[in-house]
C-alpha cells in the first residue's frame, strides 16, 4: 500500500545522532510498545466537559460552514486545520482522518516503528479502543497496520480494562501495572527491554499538579521515571514517553488543545529510541532535524478506500444545541 517513503531513513538518523546509547546491536533486545489511538493515530480536539472531538473530514467541513457563527468548537477545529506542524511543512489538515477516524499517514508511521522494533516486539493496545464495543474498529486498525507492514498484524495484548475516570494519571497507572507484570514474567531474561509509550493522555498536559500513586508527574520525563520504578527487579530497562500533546491560543484569544498525532517530531524521537541513538541535550530532536527528515523522505499517502464511514456525533450534538 502506498505510504510515506522512508528509504535511507535509518542512515540519516545515524548521521544526525552519531553518539549511540543502548544500541540494540550491543546485545539482544526486547521491545514493548504501548499504543494509544485517539490523539496518536488521529488528531483529537479538546472540548471542555465533553469527549475529545475527532479531527475528521465530516467535522472539518461542518466547522468551515459554521465560520462566523460564534461556535467555539468550530473555531477550534478551523484553528487546528490552519496550524502549521513542526517538521511537516504542512498544517494539521495533513492528518485529517477519514476511514474509521484514522489517519493513514499516522498509521503508516506506527507501522514503521513496529517494523523497526524487530521480531522481539510486543505491541499492546492501551487506548480506550480496547473496550469490547470498539472490537470492529480495532480489527479495521489491525488491517490497516498489516497493509502498511506488508503482513498480517494483530495486537499482541491489551492493557487491563478498567475505569479511567481519573484521566491521564489513571492511564499512566494502568501502563505502570502492565509494565510491572510484564517485567515480573520475564525476570531472569538476559534480554534488554525497551518500553515505548505513544500516548496523548486524554489531551492532558504533563505539568505541575499531577500525581500518580503519590508520585509527582510534571513532565514526560517524570512519567518515564515512574514507569522505570514499576519495572521492579528488572535490569537494562529503558523507557521513552512520546507525549503527543500541544496547545496554543488563537489571535482571537481562544485556547486550543489537541492530541497531535504521531507528527514527524514525535515519530523521529520514537524511531531514534528504537535505533538506540542518543538525544540532543534537551532529550529531543531539534525542529531542524524534523525538517531534514521531511525534505529527504517526504512521500504521499493514499487512503485504502475500503471503508466509507460518517462520524456525525459532533454534528448531531451541534444541531441539538440550536
Amino acid at each position: 500500500m502506498p505510504g510515506e517513503c522512508f528509504p535511507c531513513l535509518k542512515l540519516w538518523c545515524r548521521r544526525t545522532w552519531p553518539n549511540r546509547r543502548g544500541s540494540s546491536r550491543s546485545g539482544p533486545t526486547e521491545t514493548l510498545i504501548f499504543v494509544d489511538v485517539d490523539g496518536v493515530l488521529n488528531v483529537g480536539v479538546f472540548d471542555q466537559g465533553n469527549a475529545p472531538v475527532a479531527f475528521n473530514q465530516t467535522n472539518l467541513q461542518l466547522a468551515l460552514k459554521l465560520e462566523g457563527q460564534n461556535n467555539i468548537l468550530a473555531d477550534r477545529i478551523r484553528s487546528v486545520a490552519g496550524m502549521e506542524v513542526e517538521g511537516e511543512h504542512a498544517t494539521y489538515e495533513k492528518f485529517v482522518a477519514e476511514p474509521c477516524d484514522l489517519s493513514q499517514l499516522l498509521v503508516g508511521r506506527l507501522a514503521q516503528l513496529i517494523g523497526q522494533a524487530g521480531s522481539s516486539c510486543s505491541v499492546v493496545l492501551s487506548s480506550s479502543w480496547r473496550k469490547p464495543k470498539h472490537a470492529k474498529r480495532v480489527q479495521t486498525l489491525e488491517t490497516f497496520i498489516g497493509k502498511h507492514l506488508g503482513r498480517p498484524f494483530q495486537f499482541d495484548d491489551r492493557t487491563e480494562l478498567r475505569e479511567e475516570s481519573g484521566g491521564a494519571m489513571d492511564r499512566l497507572q494502568v501502563l505502570g501495572d502492565y509494565t510491572q507484570d510484564f517485567c515480573r514474567k520475564r525476570r531472569g531474561s538476559a534480554l534488554k527491554l525497551r518500553v515505548l509509550v505513544l500516548e496523548d493522555f486524554c489531551i492532558t498536559p504533563l505539568d505541575g499538579g499531577l500525581k500518580c500513586q503519590g508520585v509527582s508527574i510534571g513532565s514526560p520525563e517524570a512519567a518515564e521515571r515512574y514507569l522505570l520504578s514499576r519495572a521492579k527487579g528488572s535490569s537494562a530497562v529503558s523507557v521513552r514517553m512520546i507525549h503527543t500533546y500541544d496547545k496554543w491560543i488563537t489571535d482571537q484569544g481562544l485556547p486550543v488543545a489537541i492530541g497531535t498525532g504521531l507528527t514527524m517530531k514525535h515519530f523521529s524521537r520514537a524511531l531514534q529510541f528504537l535505533d538506540g541513538m542518543s538525544s540532543n541535550s534537551d532529550g529531543h530532536p531539534s525542529s531542524d532535524d524534523g525538517h531534514k527528515l521531511l525534505e529527504r523522505h517526504q512521500g504521499s499517502t493514499t487512503g485504502l478506500g475500503c471503508f466509507k464511514v460518517s462520524f456525525m456525533g459532533w454534528a448531531l450534538k451541534y444541531v441539538r444545541s440550536q
